[in-house]
């Protein structure tokens, strides 16, 4: 396993004094895919300005209770046209389907949450009604991708907080990579990636800490702003434990807690998941920050993320796993 980057200085004149700019790319260990960290941050506005939207969403969200019931789509296959229902979780189908199997789950009473009120009951309840459905499923093979988009300056349309589940006959580009990538990786070293990775980075740098039956650590080579990755013990999403879904449930609340100090309240999560796949692959979670929604917020997906799938951040996995490590 190989944590390779290269180093680009930039020579910059600003004020009659030439700086210097350091640039690492760095190559994801597994998919050699490439992320820029820039080490000269640039300036995070503060998330204000929006309460009138969080009013004038409300007035018209399909998620909030006095409207769910009449306003979501049903499943009529594998859910029968009914909405599951757990504490304050509610699922249905996708008014726009993504896939065959496009599930939505509403996951908090409350239109709007700062990512510090955001609690573990409500992941874990999600992800309960996720394993039930991915249970009813046909046998044939298919994708599940576990995924959450929370603002809109992380590409949400609705504010109302919910959680999309994703079961596609075709695997997505990256889940491709995964997948194959994984593979080798299985023939070369006779284990998984996931499991070398938390042996190699265990009590290093980028190794944040632990909760039920899952290690954390921060991404090599992000994806994102503080991009942080969980790794279970248990392989498969829809075989898991309650105490293996409460693991997952209490790290992302920290990490949620962790980005609202660092000043953000926008962030997007996914999981990929080992379901229906063989051994080579063991379920992974990754969550990243995005810049704060505000009135009037700033998208950080440029050109080089979405025309050349080259990710560039502004924040070191290695400060932010140490940060991240002194409150978890």
């Amino acid at each position: 396993m190989e944590f390779r980057k290269e180093v680009e200085v930039a020579k910059v004149l600003v004020g009659g004094k030439v700086d210097e700019s350091f640039v690492e790319v760095r190559y994801d260990p597994l998919t050699l895919q490439t992320s820029r960290v820039v080490r000269k941050s640039l300036s995070i506005a503060k998330f204000e300005g929006f309460e009138e939207e969080i009013e004038s969403t409300r007035s018209w969200c399909p998620f909030c209770e006095e409207r769910i019931n009449n306003l979501v789509a049903r499943d009529p296959e594998i859910m029968e046209g009914e909405i599951w229902k757990r504490g304050e979780c509610r699922a249905f189908s996708n008014l726009v389907p993504y896939a065959r199997y496009s599930l939505v789950l509403r996951i908090s009473e409350k239109h709007f949450l700062r990512l510090s009120e955001f609690k573990e009951s409500q992941f874990f309840d999600a992800f309960k009604l996720i394993q039930e459905y991915l249970r009813r499923l046909p046998e044939e093979k298919v994708f599940v991708t576990i995924g959450m988009n929370y603002l809109k300056s992380a590409g949400s349309s609705i504010m109302h907080p919910h959680i999309q589940l994703i079961a596609s006959e075709n695997s997505p580009d990256y889940f491709a990579r995964l997948d194959w990538s994984s593979l080798e990786f299985m023939e070369s070293h006779g284990k998984d990636f996931w499991t070398a990775l938390v042996e190699r980075e265990k009590g290093r740098e980028r190794y944040v800490g632990r909760t039920e039956k899952t290690d954390w650590l921060s991404a090599f080579a992000p994806k994102g702003f503080m991009h942080f990755i969980g790794v279970p013990e248990e392989r498969e999403f829809a075989e898991m434990s309650e105490e293996q879904l409460m693991g997952f449930s209490k790290g992302i609340i920290k990490i949620l807690r962790y980005y609202e100090i660092k000043g953000f309240n926008a962030f997007n999560f996914s999981f990929f998941c080992a379901d229906k796949l063989n051994r080579h692959f063991r379920t992974n979670f990754h969550i990243i920050a995005r810049t704060p929604f505000g009135k009037y917020y700033w998208c950080d997906v440029f050109f080089p993320k979405i025309l050349q799938d080259e990710s560039v951040v502004f924040y070191i996995p290695e400060e932010s796993a140490r940060e991240l490590r002194e409150i978890w």
